[in-house]
């Protein structure tokens, strides 16, 4: 049986949230030039280090998966964004809870399989040295950022752990961070193509490829003077 729901964060936690993030994404430019792989671990630990300190519906909910038994909570957690349809279910709902530990595997195997071939075409250190280069890191970011939406795998807070991995993945290959951690952008094309990144059942797609138009856009502005 699910937990008690979780559907925003306490305002008085504002200010520890945006200091969590700031923190987190100092930690992150720091290790960038490393270029480890990243986990599942790792995205379960961002998630712990954005709400350090704030009050939550169960501590079982910090970096823990929907679906994952050993969280009786999180077991049968279903999570949606938008109002009812008549189906009964909200406008946009990641995957059921059952199987996302599934799609968390093949998630993280793809994203390790990209970035086997990033890494061998951009050194450590250095920004991408072409368009058709920036264009492919763009693209993951973007695509990396709307399954982790599509999928849900938080009760709450997922949208915010998205923006991590797509800070993660710029830092990696020398960009900025040009999609904010908290607030979420201001910008209502992010927010439409988060949203078309979810799906519905019984296929769950999502469509990433507004996303990808709206992170290049994204970039460009933080690169101006």
């Amino acid at each position: 049986m699910a937990g008690p729901g979780w559907a925003d964060d306490d305002p008085v936690d504002a200010a520890r949230i945006g200091g969590n993030c700031q923190a987190l994404l100092t930690e992150l430019a720091a290790a960038a030039s490393q270029r480890a792989l990243p986990t599942l671990a790792d995205a379960s630990q961002w998630h712990r280090r954005i709400y350090d300190g704030c009050a939550v519906p169960a501590a079982s909910y910090l970096g823990n998966f929907r679906g994952d038994p050993a969280h009786p909570d999180l077991a049968d957690y279903e999570v949606g964004v938008g109002a009812l349809l008549p189906d009964g279910l909200p406008q946009k709902v990641g995957i059921w809870a059952a199987d996302v530990p599934a799609a968390l595997a093949g998630f993280i195997a793809g994203v390790h399989a990209a970035l086997d071939v990033l890494d061998a075409a951009i050194p450590a250190g250095s920004r991408p040295a072409t368009v058709d280069q920036l264009h492919e890191v763009v693209a993951l970011i973007a695509e990396v950022h709307g399954e982790w939406v599509r999928i849900h795998p938080f009760a709450n807070g997922n949208g915010r752990t998205a923006r991590v991995w797509a800070a993660f993945l710029a830092l990696r290959y020398g960009l900025p961070v040009f999609v904010t951690l908290k607030p979420r952008p201001d910008d209502v094309a992010y927010a439409r193509a988060a949203m078309r990144s979810m799906g519905r059942p019984p296929d769950f797609n999502g469509d990433h490829s507004e996303a990808v138009a709206v992170f290049a856009h994204l970039l460009t502005l933080s690169l101006l003077p």
